[in-house]
């Protein structure tokens, strides 16, 4: 910069400073002590240093530039008045500040650049300065100053504040000032910093802050001091909790020494330090309402029958667990149904590992997979008992999911094709949900009906029984029979972690395909050890279909030789007499040997649900089909809600018997077929008005095997049996019969055509041609 010569100036406002760039310059004209630079008031450099000026420009050149002196002003009197020195950019320096309230001479000079005392007892102007002294030869001094406001008044009153501490998802908290408020007015928490002008600092880290007002008058507000803490922390040494006690739903869980449950947990979040091992033992839950984390070379193993149960959706886990799965008793070529509660999964994974298949629901085919395939989380597979075992009969296997845990929502494929369209679909999760609350929410995509594979029928010559589908709905649950090692399972409406199952397609329904959906609401603690084929679970949780108005009765059709086939009849809130997606389910008929059933227009059902109130002059069809000429019986197997206290009969139309089934299993003789009108359930013993009709020769079925006959009629008793020739001669003869069944065991003859006669204490009788075989 040149001043040309003569007198000039160059004047810069009050407190403002000057930088000289390297390599920059000050060059007078003729470089005499009229050649000046003012700040505010203050001659700050001459050009040859003369006129009193601080320095010359030679010495400001030096400096590379002028130093400047800041405040907090406006303030008002008895606040604190705060200095900053800026020192220029060559060299460093020591400070010296002077002014109203301070020594004569100055302060010492120290090396802050910052200085604080307390503001004028009378509201003025007042002029401070700073001595900054250089490390450059000489030492020389710069000066600089700045002209303070001092305001009267009042200091605003202390803040009242209000916090909000971090919590386990937030690490920051807030700190809002709720008074003094109003117009002009600014606030800080650091003492030195006014431009927040709402009162509220968010993001604020924890530790300990000194909260202050400022008016528009430039008046300070005696500090608050307030703190805000860390996130809340409870930490587990190995022995003992930090806190003393057991984490809650508000504080991090921070596993740092070895852990095995000893009960349930519940924590915010979940954390375990590298190396640590955490152990949650059967039947016990890890309750967590946001995210797990589980740093490497850290474990977390759930037990057969422990539960993770997580309620934030949106909460993103990271690291492995383990899970732990077992089957009930398998026989060889059993099959279990699989859904994996972790990321990730392979099928090899799998204990039941001899052979895998997943389902093609447009093909209604099983297709089988390798133990490579990854198991998509919410789809279900199936998995063959292994293959180098010995079964003596039974064996158990364990499958261990690793993997990082699911949580949140999940949707599945649901694929409508032709009627019916099964899908089959499974438990995310490593918690057992509520199948009601599934249902519910999926009612657009799905019937309401749940099935189950249970392979209660031994298997026979490779072949499995399609009809051992345990069903649930919200009217109920129906089991398949206790013929086979895993026993009569009937769903108790909470699905197992792991487990697999069908679910149909909405028949009305366009085809094509639709999502289902999965979500943590359907989550529950515990209620985690039914697992098909894993025997019977206690319901302890209360669930959408406990809470409404039910009361149902439980019939079943059986063999001697241990077929079994269950259904429902129940009077449900919510319910009507036509068919009703959530609450009737339709049976799967297909290679069962006995089956027992309702219908409504054309569905067979399993589980019926009829609307309320119930009237005890109702009477309900119960149809059967049956593949064994014999004795089968009917059994009344459990009922609740108000038939604790009603009569429940069972009338026969072919044989006009009415057996009251409280008191005992109504046991009938039937040829194989299906048979829709013989039987009707009432709840009145008044008279029924069923006549018999007539006998005809279908009435009676004879059955040739081994050379001996079996005659079956299961309309009326027989009286006699005789068996002729074709030239009449009788072979055989039985009289004093009074029985629907029987059997020859002294009939001699060759294979032949025979003619049987059948009569009947009423007169009539029965002949039929039959081949002896």
């Amino acid at each position: 910069m040149i001043l040309p010569p003569g007198n000039n100036r160059l004047t810069l406002g009050d407190g403002s400073s000057m930088i000289i760039n390297p390599g920059g310059s000050l060059v007078g004209g003729s470089c005499n002590a009229s050649e000046r630079i003012y700040i505010g008031t203050n001659l700050l450099a001459s050009c040859n240093g003369g006129a009193g000026a601080d320095f010359s420009f030679y010495d400001l050149m030096n400096f590379g530039g002028t130093g400047s002196l800041t405040s907090n002003s406006p303030v008002c009197t008895g606040n604190t008045l705060n200095l900053f020195a800026t020192p220029p950019p060559n060299g460093t320096y020591t400070y010296s500040f002077l002014g109203s309230g301070l020594p004569g001479g100055g302060t010492t000079y120290l090396a802050s650049p910052s200085y604080s005392l307390t503001a004028p007892a009378s509201a003025g102007s007042y002029t401070y300065q700073v001595k900054m002294k250089s490390s450059l030869p000489g030492n020389p001094v710069v000066i600089a100053e700045i002209t303070v406001v001092v305001n009267s008044g009042l200091a605003t009153a202390t803040p009242v504040t209000t916090l909000t501490q971090p919590t386990c998802t937030l690490a920051t908290g807030t700190i809002t000032i709720t008074s003094p408020t109003g117009a002009g007015m600014t606030y800080s928490i650091n003492g030195l910093t006014y431009t927040n002008t709402t009162g509220i600092f968010s993001g604020v880290a924890s530790g300990t802050y000194s909260v202050t007002a400022k008016n528009s008058s430039g008046c300070i507000s005696p500090a608050a001091s307030v703190t805000i803490t860390g996130q809340p922390t409870d930490i587990w040494n190995g022995t003992s909790w930090s806190t003393g006690l057991p984490p809650t739903s508000s504080q991090i869980a921070v596993f740092a020494g070895t852990y095995s449950s000893t009960g349930d947990i519940t924590a915010c979040s979940l954390e375990i330090n590298p190396g640590v091992a955490v152990t949650m033992n059967s039947g016990h839950t890890l309750t967590i309402v946001n995210a797990v984390a589980v740093s490497g070379g850290g474990s977390l193993t759930f037990e057969d029958g422990a539960s993770l149960l997580q309620t934030n959706d949106a909460s993103v886990n990271t690291g492995n667990i383990s899970y732990k799965r077992k089957t009930t008793a398998l026989r060889q070529y059993d099959y279990t149904y699989w859904s994996s509660p972790v990321a990730a999964a392979t099928l090899s994974q799998l204990a039941t590992n001899s052979l895998f298949y997943s389902f093609n629901t447009s093909g209604n085919t099983y297709v089988y997979q390798t133990g490579a395939t990854v198991m998509t989380p919410g789809i279900g597979y199936l998995g063959r008992a292994p293959g180098n075992l010995t079964y003596s009969p039974t064996q158990i296997v364990e499958t261990i999911f690793t993997g990082v845990p699911n949580n949140g929502v999940i949707n599945v494929p649901v694929i409508k094709t032709a009627v019916p369209s099964y899908n089959l679909i499974g438990n995310p999760y490593p918690s057992a949900i509520d199948i009601d609350v599934f249902i519910t929410a999926n009612t657009a995509v799905m019937t309401g009906t749940a099935y189950f594979w249970t392979h209660t029928t031994p298997i026979t010559s490779n072949q499995y029984t399609i009809n051992d589908y345990a069903k649930y709905n919200l009217t109920g649950m129906v089991g398949t029979g206790i013929a086979a090692p895993s026993g009569g399972a009937v769903p108790t409406g909470k699905v197992a972690a792991g487990q697999g199952f069908f679910i149909e397609a909405n028949t009305s329904l366009a085809n094509g395909t639709y999502s289902a959906t999965f979500t943590n609401a359907a989550r529950l603690a515990g209620n985690n050890t039914q697992f098909f084929k894993n025997g019977h679970a206690s319901a302890t949780a209360t669930t959408i279909s406990e809470g409404l108005e039910r009361h149902r009765i439980w019939l079943s059709l059986n063999s001697a030789d241990g077929a079994y086939n269950q259904m429902l009849i129940g009077y449900v809130e919510g319910a009507t007499n036509d068919f009703d997606s959530v609450f009737d389910s339709k049976m799967i008929q297909v290679g069962s040997p006995v089956s027992i059933y309702t219908k409504v227009g054309t569905h067979d059902l399993s589980i019926q649900g009829k609307s309320l109130p119930f009237s005890e002059t109702d009477s309900i069809p119960i149809a059967y089909s049956t593949t064994v000429n014999g004795e089968l019986s009917i059994n009344l197997d459990n009922f609740d809600g108000l038939f604790d206290t009603q009569n429940i009969y069972l009338l026969d139309k072919t044989t006009n018997i009415v057996q009251d089934l409280k008191a005992a299993a109504y046991t009938f003789v039937t040829t194989a077929g299906t048979f829709e009108n013989r039987f009707e359930l009432r709840f009145t013993d008044e008279a029924f008005n069923v006549t018999n009709p007539p006998l005809v020769k279908d009435d009676v079925k004879i059955i040739s095997t081994g050379h001996q006959l079996q005659v079956i009629c299961s309309a009326t008793p027989m009286a006699q049996v005789e068996v002729f020739d074709i030239l009449g001669k009788l072979l055989f003869s039985q009289k004093g019969l009074n029985t629907n069944l029987f059997q020859t065991n002294t009939l001699h003859a060759a294979t032949q055509i025979v003619l049987v006669k059948i009569s009947f204490d009423n007169q009539d009788s029965v002949t039929k041609k039959i081949a002896i075989q």
